[in-house]
Order: C-alpha cells, then sequence, then structure tokens
C-alpha cells in the first residue's frame, strides 16, 4: 500500500522532468528570446546610477544597470504621459500624428499600424500587459492583460491632492507595501513570468510611482528625514531666467493644461508655502517605493521557466522636475523634463556597460522587434539600438522631443537646441554647463551650431494645439 504513492511520484517527478526537457527543446528549435520591458511613470534621473541626486536610493534599478548597459544620455519624444506613451507603444513620432498633451485635439492622426503588443502577437509571441503601460491601461491586445489597481488614500481630509494643483500632495501612507497598486503589479507580472508554455514571451510591465499623488508607505517616508533633503542646485549669483526668452519663462510658469494658483505658479506656491523639501521627500520616497516593487519581479527572472534567453529593458516615459528652471512637474523640454532612465540587459551585453549616444523612446519599439530576432517593419520611426549594444560608441541621430506644434529639442551628444513657436531659441553646450543655466543661442560664435542643430528638426509638423493656447486661456 505505501508503495503506491511513491510509485506515483516517481512518476510525477519522471513526467516533470520530460515536460522541462521537452520545452527546452521546444525552444532551441524556435530559440526567439523572451522580452520584459518595464515602463516607470514621471521617473528622472534621481537613480544611483544616474547621478541625478546625491541621495537617490534605487539600489534594484541600479542592479539591473550594473548586469547590462545604461545609456546615459536617453529621452522622452513627449514630455506628458499620454503622448508619450503613445508614439513609444506605436513607434510613431508625435509631431507626425499631432498627439502632443494628454488633452485631446480633434484633428490628432490616428496610428492604424500594429502596437507593439499586436506586432508581437502576429509574430508567435504569447503577449502578457499589465499595470499603467498605455495612458491609464495596459493596452488593448495581449493574451493577459491586468489594468492598474488603485492605491489607498489618505484618511479623509488629509488628501492634498488635485491634479489640477501643485504636486506638494506628498503623504505617508499608514499602510503595508502589500496593499499598493505597484506591489500588485509586480505580483502579477511575477505570476505571468513564472507561467511555462511554448511560446516566446513579451511582457509589457507598467509601475505608477513617482506619479503623483506623491504618497507611499511611511517606512519609505523615514528614508528620508527631512532636514536631510537637498534641492536642486541653482546657478550662484544669477537668475537662470535671466538668458530665457520670454516663452521659456512663461513655458516655466505653466504645466500646460493646469491654471494658476490664484495667480501663482506651481513653484511660487510651493515656495510660498515652504513645501519644496517637502515635496522632494514624498518624491524620493516614491522612487524608493517604486525601485522595490521592480526589484521584487526582477528577483523572479532569475530563472526562465521556459528555457530561453531573456532581454530586459527599463525606461521611463519621461522626467520630472522639481523646482529646477523654477518649474514643477512635466510640460517643457529641458534636461530634467526629457531625460530618462533606459537600461537593457541581456545575453551578448557587457555587464555595466555604458553608452553615451542619444536615444529615446521612439527607439523601443524597433530595438525589442530587432533583439527578438524579427524584421524591424518599416513604418517605425526608430532605430534599433543593437548596434550600440556591441558597440557603445557607434554613433546615433539626435533624439527629437515635441511640445505642442512648433516647441522642438534637439538633444545630441554635446549640445541641446530648442526653437519655440514663436521663433525663439535656447541653447546649451552640455559638455559645460549639464543644468542649462547658460543660454548661447544669441552669441553669434556659435551661429554655425545653431544652423546645424536648426536642420535636424522634423519639417512639415502635424497641426496641433500650441503652449500659447494655454498660455491665453490660463495666463492672461
Amino acid at each position: 500500500m505505501r508503495q503506491f504513492p511513491f510509485t506515483v511520484t516517481c512518476l510525477l517527478i519522471t513526467t516533470g522532468i520530460m515536460l522541462i526537457a521537452d520545452r527546452r527543446a521546444q525552444a532551441a528549435e524556435n530559440p526567439r528570446p523572451d522580452i520584459v520591458f518595464i515602463i516607470v511613470d514621471d521617473l528622472n534621473d534621481w537613480l544611483g546610477c544616474l547621478g541625478g541626486h546625491p541621495d537617490a536610493k534605487s539600489p534594484n534599478i541600479d542592479a539591473l544597470a550594473d548586469g547590462g548597459m545604461l545609456f546615459s544620455q536617453a529621452y522622452c519624444n513627449s514630455p506628458q504621459c499620454r503622448p508619450s506613451r503613445t508614439s513609444l507603444m506605436t513607434g510613431v513620432y508625435p509631431f507626425k500624428t499631432g498627439t502632443y498633451f494628454n488633452a485631446r485635439f480633434r484633428d490628432e492622426t490616428r496610428v492604424t499600424t500594429p502596437t507593439l503588443q499586436q506586432f508581437f502577437m502576429n509574430n508567435g509571441y504569447r503577449v502578457a500587459s499589465g499595470g499603467k503601460v498605455f495612458h491609464g491601461t495596459p493596452g488593448k491586445h495581449g493574451d493577459s492583460l491586468f489594468k492598474k489597481p488603485r492605491d489607498p488614500k489618505p484618511p479623509k481630509g488629509k488628501d492634498n491632492f488635485n491634479a489640477l494643483r501643485a504636486p506638494n500632495d506628498g503623504y505617508a501612507l499608514d499602510v503595508r507595501d502589500e496593499e499598493m497598486g505597484d506591489y500588485k503589479v509586480a505580483q502579477w507580472a511575477t505570476e505571468q513570468w513564472n507561467k511555462a508554455t511554448n511560446e516566446p514571451l513579451l511582457m509589457t510591465v507598467g509601475f505608477f510611482r513617482p506619479h503623483r499623488p506623491l504618497q507611499v508607505p511611511k517606512p519609505w517616508f523615514a528614508q528620508f528625514p527631512l532636514a536631510s533633503i537637498r534641492r536642486p542646485a541653482e546657478p550662484m549669483g544669477v537668475d537662470d531666467w535671466d538668458d530665457m526668452p520670454e516663452f521659456a519663462r512663461r513655458l516655466a510658469r505653466t504645466h500646460a493644461h493646469k491654471p494658476l494658483h490664484n495667480g501663482l505658479s506651481d513653484h511660487e506656491y510651493i515656495v510660498a508655502r515652504d513645501q519644496w523639501d517637502a515635496t522632494i521627500r514624498a518624491y524620493q520616497a516614491s522612487i524608493a517605493f517604486v525601485d522595490r516593487q521592480i526589484g521584487r519581479f526582477l528577483d523572479s527572472l532569475k530563472e526562465n521557466p521556459r528555457g530561453r534567453e531573456t532581454y530586459v529593458m527599463l525606461v521611463s516615459d519621461h522626467g520630472w522636475h522639481l523646482g529646477e528652471k523654477k518649474h514643477w512637474c512635466k510640460g517643457a523640454i529641458w534636461e530634467q523634463t526629457t531625460h530618462i532612465p533606459f537600461i537593457v540587459r541581456g545575453p551578448g551585453i557587457k555587464a555595466g556597460a555604458k553608452c553615451t549616444q542619444p536615444v529615446s523612446l521612439i527607439d523601443v519599439y524597433p530595438s525589442l522587434v530587432d533583439l527578438a530576432g524579427l524584421e524591424i517593419p518599416d513604418w517605425l520611426d526608430g532605430t534599433s539600438i543593437k548596434p550600440q549594444l556591441a558597440n557603445p560608441s557607434s554613433p546615433r541621430g539626435p533624439a527629437i522631443s515635441s511640445y505642442g506644434e512648433g516647441n522642438t529639442s534637439i538633444r545630441t551628444q554635446r549640445w541641446r537646441y530648442i526653437r519655440y513657436e514663436d521663433g525663439s531659441k535656447e541653447l546649451y553646450d552640455h559638455r559645460v554647463d549639464p543644468n542649462e543655466w547658460t543660454n548661447l543661442a544669441n552669441k553669434p560664435e556659435h551661429k554655425k551650431t545653431k544652423k546645424r542643430l536648426a536642420q535636424m528638426i522634423p519639417a512639415n509638423q502635424h497641426p496641433g494645439l500650441k503652449v500659447q493656447d494655454w498660455f491665453d486661456k490660463y495666463q492672461k
């Protein structure tokens, strides 16, 4: 009687071994790698690996960079969530569709070519998409879709969050990590990763923090004592606005679709209420929190249940200001608003490598297709980073960022050139001015540089809302 369970156990073990061997054999016949794409919301360069803030705490994202290649000069193509993610997931520049803002414009051109998820499904991949991947959703296409979970809120009367107000909405929640939406996204992603299927896998996983409201559990706030907070550097003895054109100054005071606060900009409002340090603290706590949730998911990737090689890519949808240029949040095309993490780890990629060539989110779609060993479709605007993974010094073209019709930033290895819709300009030399404090656009010795960079601005941009429309509405 006791022999029967032992026999059954042996048979089950043998069957399991045979199934694993069979899957590995099928993977060998169809050697497509698994692809894991992680996108984080509103994450700027305040990470240890990017050195954006001296007090950054991001050990898990830093470890991912240490295990692969960090693209240290990576940028978004639009500094708001909807246009950035739409462009990324369809592989088409915002200036071609008129999708410039979170607010929709009636004459935007709808992209009809397949999304990243559709393309991989059409090419034999199992697709799992969860969290905020598109603007607020995991998208419509996938074998498994997981809607972004809701987060707990502060007690009644304590919640200072309003999307139209200044970002001083930080709050240390009296909840466990397990109650937070990003924890649940990491849990779902781990479960999807551990499913042993015959098809190769594409995962697109969206983490919400450090997006507003800047509310995460108390222990993450405790890591950043208020008295220790360091604000972004400011130029000594001069006003950063002194050499900025009037259009740029008005841009710094606005957040596109947001009204002023009884005449005060976000920055003026936060300074007047002595909330600068508290808001920085809440943002840093939010980064530390989401870094841990990302790390929980990354831990599960150490073993591949499908017997395949794995590529992991992590990016953010755009950067975020915390008082630089007296501006907050997104909605501008300076370095702080456009600079993002962009990390790739996988077979053949040298651990700890760094590429300083410019890349942007438009390059994500073609790069993942290329890494999967598939043919890059001709409708994609971006360029694969595969050559740089083999040779980090292999040259690339500029990163192009758009913010409304006629407002364009060109970022090369050395320069940032901005031309606004009213014709005014900014030029910054990042070799000597990484904070973009000295506008060289009116210096005659840089005339040739401006002309060369201006030729990189796309012609015939799609008509759309202009930033001046928001000025007229909210800055009268």
